[in-house]
């Protein structure tokens, strides 16, 4: 390892200073940690000063020291969120050690810590400690990883997840253009006016409120949402907040795979399909690995997922001509009876059989309603309009239409849907000493649809 260090070293430099090219927008670094406070005491209620509380996370080789002041208090802040043993020492006093302490991402915890006078030696409290938040005016709740891991949710987008509380509703809008939003109203709030945080920093889109940046749902350890009553720290969230945390690496080496199938072997066949058995595979599948490239300093996380996608789309759009039938319309143009027909409605067929031939303006009529249905069901003008107004020209304004021009009696059946989406993160965790901690975390979304 000790050939190792120097290269490592040099490459992490160069991954820092290429981050640094290409800043994200500030934001406050505590949205992505969570705060530790409250009071040391003895059984009886006294407080006890001066006592040394230190927080540690083994697993991450990370811990923090801070010393309780005069009225017994004490504050643990920017902590990345986690499972973490606390351990207590003061003169005079058994050594209290609160495992299972779980803080959350956005957590202002308060945990008491109650010390024995020192006729034992120590005291160890295995059992979880009692985490209340006296503090925070927000309203929020924590998806944690149990239930990324254990809920089900079709497509992998774990941003889903923010639908299981209840003042949250999938967002029933027409998109405005081709960027999609967050997709979530919070109180009723549009999906443009929402937050999305990856690791403190602000991913969402200023203009639609989507999201620019995303990572796989493997690499999630936890998120946060933030219904109202945010800080300012939020910034331009008016609706609600999603506070997303990515998964480092620890000192013991993890590993995980997964993969899915659908086929259409395998399941019933589409109701709407008019084949027997239309094309259909959908394959996800990805793979994550995690460790420590140095133990209890350096660690690096990897993750990556994929998106094959062959299916059959159904439209059945120009299906029985749209309700239009044939009008005869030779006697406005002097021709033998079924000579000249247009396609139309019973309604214009009514109005058009009682209308007398020599009635001014009734050819240009004809034109127009002629034109216009065919050029949107054939893409082709009637054969005998075609030599004064053209095959393939809309008769008002005498422009072709479009070589990408799709008519709509073409859409009926079905029709082949493709994809392939890939996602690859990457996280480095350094420390640079006891109180100083940088990571840098690269992600791309590469798509072909």
């Amino acid at each position: 390892m000790r050939n190792g260090r120097p290269l490592f070293s040099t490459c992490f430099a160069l991954l820092l200073a290429f981050g640094c090219l290409f800043p994200s927008r500030a934001v406050a670094q505590n949205i992505a940690t969570a705060q530790l406070h409250g009071t040391v005491e003895d059984r009886t209620g006294a407080v006890i000063p001066n006592a040394v509380i230190v927080i540690a996370d083994p697993s991450k080789g990370f811990s923090r020291e801070t010393s309780s002041d005069a009225q017994g208090n004490y504050q643990l802040l920017l902590l990345p969120p986690g499972r973490y043993t606390v351990t207590v020492t003061a003169a005079g006093f058994a050594k209290l050690t609160e495992t299972e302490v779980v803080l959350t991402v956005g957590e202002q915890a308060e945990l008491t810590l109650p010390m024995a006078v020192g006729s034992v030696q120590a005291v160890t409290v295995s059992s979880g400690a009692d985490i209340v938040e006296t503090q925070r005016s927000s309203q929020s709740t924590t998806v944690d990883q149990q239930r990324i891991e254990n809920l089900p949710i079709n497509g992998r987008n774990y941003i889903n997840f923010t639908l299981t509380n209840s003042q949250i509703a999938r967002d029933a809008a027409p998109s405005i253009g081709a960027i999609p939003t967050s997709g979530l109203n919070f109180g009723g709030a549009r999906a443009r006016s929402n937050s999305i945080n990856v690791d403190g920093v602000d991913v969402g889109d200023y203009i639609s409120g989507g999201t620019r940046s995303t990572v796989s749902q493997d690499a999630v350890q936890e998120f946060q949402i933030v219904t109202n009553g945010f800080d300012a720290e939020y910034g331009r969230a008016s609706g609600g907040v999603v506070n997303i945390v990515t998964k480092s690496g620890t000192n013991a080496a993890h590993a995980s795979a997964f993969g899915f199938l659908r086929n259409r072997y395998i399941q019933a066949t589409n109701p709407f399909s008019t084949v027997y058995q239309p094309a259909y595979t959908r394959v996800q599948a990805g793979f994550t690995v995690g460790g420590a490239i140095v133990p209890d300093r350096t660690y690096y996380f990897f993750s990556t997922e994929i998106t094959r996608r062959q299916e059959t789309g159904f439209s059945d759009i120009g299906a029985n001509n749209f309700g239009l039938t044939n009008i005869d319309v030779s006697k406005f143009y002097g021709a033998p009876a079924g000579a000249l027909h247009i396609q139309g409605t019973a309604q214009q067929a009514a109005l058009l059989a009682a209308v007398p031939a020599a009635t001014p303006g009734i050819q240009k009529y004809v034109a127009l309603v002629g034109s216009s249905s065919s050029l949107a069901l054939t893409g082709q003008n009637p054969l005998f309009l075609q030599p004064s107004i053209g095959a393939k020209n809309f008769v008002t304004s005498g422009q072709a239409t479009p070589a990408s021009f799709v008519p709509l009696n073409s859409l009926i059946g079905n029709f082949p849907i493709s994809e392939k989406t890939e996602i690859y993160s990457l996280r480095l965790d350094h420390k640079l000493t006891a109180n100083q901690q940088v990571f840098v975390r690269a992600s791309v979304s590469p798509s072909l649809v």
